[in-house]
This record gives C-alpha cells, structure tokens and sequence, in this order.
C-alpha cells in the first residue's frame, strides 16, 4: 500500500458518513446478538450442539465489536477534521460488547 492508498483510506474513513453506516451496522447486529443470547443461555447450553452455539454467539459478538470499535475510530478521526460531539453511542456499544464477554466467559448466561 503506497502513500497515495492510505490517504485516500485515511480521508474515507473520516468521512461523516462511514463512521455513521459502520455504527449503524454495530447496532443492527448488536440486536442479532440479542436475539441469538438463548443460543448461551440455560436452554442452549444444555443441548449436545452447545460448542456450535457458543461459535456462533461469539462470532457475531467479534464482529459487533469490530464493527463498533471501527465506527469508534472513524467518527473520532472525523472528529479531529470537523469538530463536533463524542461518538458515545459506538463507544457504549464497544463498551457492552466487552461486558457480554465477560460475562460469557464466566458462565453468567447459562445460570
């Protein structure tokens, strides 16, 4: 990647409205995160496919993460352009997603 790629990715990813499409995405997959927690839950951690539930919980809970995280730092490198407010809801979301696997990883769902 030459100097010429980067900044053109660089002045792409402070753009208002990539940070805005990538938070948007976190937090339409966030929801499929919720919907898919009876995967970990008391009902999915019983089943004999509890190892593919918990694979594809923590999939997409990497991937809200990654998506948050990249919106995080997009808004934030458009913030040092243009001003303007602190990206709460996609460092909340970052936030969440790092509490959901801690409680994953310590058994709390499937109490």
């Amino acid at each position: 990647m030459n100097t010429d790629q980067r900044n053109t990715l660089k002045e792409l990813c402070s753009k208002s409205t990539t940070g805005t499409a990538m938070a948007v995405l976190a937090g339409l997959f966030f929801f499929l995160l919720s919907m898919m927690l009876p995967l970990v839950g008391p009902a999915g951690s019983r089943v004999e496919h509890q190892g593919r539930n918990l694979a594809a919980f923590l999939f997409v809970l990497v991937l809200t993460f990654a998506l948050s995280g990249a919106a995080s730092w997009s808004k934030l490198e458009c913030r040092k352009v243009q001003g303007g407010p602190l990206p709460w809801f996609s460092l909340g979301l970052c936030a969440v997603c790092v509490l959901t696997l801690i409680v994953l990883l310590f058994g709390g769902f499937s109490i």
